[in-house]
């Protein structure tokens, strides 16, 4: 084998044991909303009791304000149906925004579900 060749089947293997671990966790969640939502980028940080994901080039050019926010509740609910320990923490937060990552609106969601804040940006 060659070095390129040990250096593929190294990351392969890292890839599927990370799997395992909250890195390989945090990868699925953020991959899965890219395909679900079609987002761009995904970006996810999280504790003990709260979560952030900043969803990123999503198309705004026909997305009102209302809009956004019935589409803030649709990946809210999609989320912690998927994955119950977002479910059982006590924030969530999702930023929207447009293209080059500039910020749209932020909603943040108790662990009920219902909406406890916004920002428009």
């Amino acid at each position: 084998m060659t070095i390129n060749a040990i250096k593929l089947y190294l990351v392969f293997i890292i890839s599927v044991f990370s799997c395992k671990t909250e890195f390989g966790n945090n990868f699925k969640i953020m991959n899965d909303l890219r395909n679900e939502f079609n987002f761009n980028y995904v970006e996810m940080s999280w504790d003990n009791i709260s979560v952030e994901f900043t969803l990123q080039d999503i198309d705004h050019g026909l997305v009102t304000k209302d809009s956004l926010i019935s589409y803030a509740f649709i990946v809210d609910k999609y989320i912690t149906n998927k994955y119950p320990r977002i479910d059982s923490l006590e924030v969530r937060k999702y930023l929207f925004s447009g293209g080059g990552g500039v910020e749209v609106m932020e909603f943040e969601f108790d662990e009920t579900g219902n909406l406890v804040d916004t920002q428009e940006y």
